[in-house]
């Protein structure tokens, strides 16, 4: 009975297999680096187009660097969203799979009245997905803020690894973890309710069963 819930929970990543957190970050570790090289070449063009000087020689000033600078700007930019949406897609791919994957095993591993009462437990005592997911949630919402305020400012290019006062900001305060409700953890309590009744229903009346056919 306590080796039931377990086994759900296998049996669903042979049913549902996802791929694995490594692989979607070697995956889009492999889109950075292709973006960055294309950058770099497309700097490496604009390098090129410098005129040279009167011994055929092109030297790179400061004024430029920064002209070049400036005309990379857009390229980045445009580049850094490419990615983003990209990386935000592998993402949401891949947190559909394991929630797909994890509400199969939730359903597998509940056909023994040991896991309904575990899951009912939990959810009473704030300690099992519910408050898991807030946690997550939370910690979402705070990347998101952090992102708009502090991680799109930053770009790895060559470029812009000169820091310059205006970059400064002021780190985001994470969000308040949202408290859950008394009705929520009602609600998602009730159906590991419902089967420990269904289950006391059935187990009473095969007891009875037995009992009324033995011999006394």
């Amino acid at each position: 009975m306590l080796i039931t819930p377990r086994v759900g929970f296998l049996t669903a990543k042979i049913i549902a297999p996802t791929r694995t957190s490594q692989s979607v970050y070697m995956e889009k570790t492999a889109m950075q680096d292709n973006f960055d090289a294309e950058l770099k070449d497309q700097k490496m063009k604009f390098f090129m187009e410098v005129p040279p000087d009167k011994d055929g020689r092109i030297i790179i000033g400061a004024e430029t660097s920064k002209k070049i600078d400036e005309r990379m700007k857009p390229l980045e930019e445009e580049y850094r969203l490419k990615f983003q949406n990209l990386a935000d897609k592998l993402d949401r791919d891949y947190k559909r799979e394991t929630e797909r994957q994890e509400q199969m095993g939730e359903m597998l591993s509940r056909i023994t009245p040991t896991s309904s009462l575990i899951y009912l437990t939990t959810n009473l005592t704030q300690t099992g997905k519910a408050e898991r997911s807030n946690y997550f949630q939370t910690g979402d919402r705070y990347y998101e803020m952090l992102r708009t305020d502090f991680f799109s400012k930053i770009s790895d290019h060559i470029s812009h690894r000169v820091h310059r006062p205006e970059d400064n900001v002021t780190i985001t305060q994470p969000p308040r973890l949202a408290t859950t409700t008394l009705g929520e953890i009602f609600s998602q309590s009730v159906i590991d309710i419902l089967l420990l009744c269904f289950f006391a229903v059935i187990l009473t009346t095969v007891a009875f069963l037995k009992f009324f056919r033995s011999d006394i």
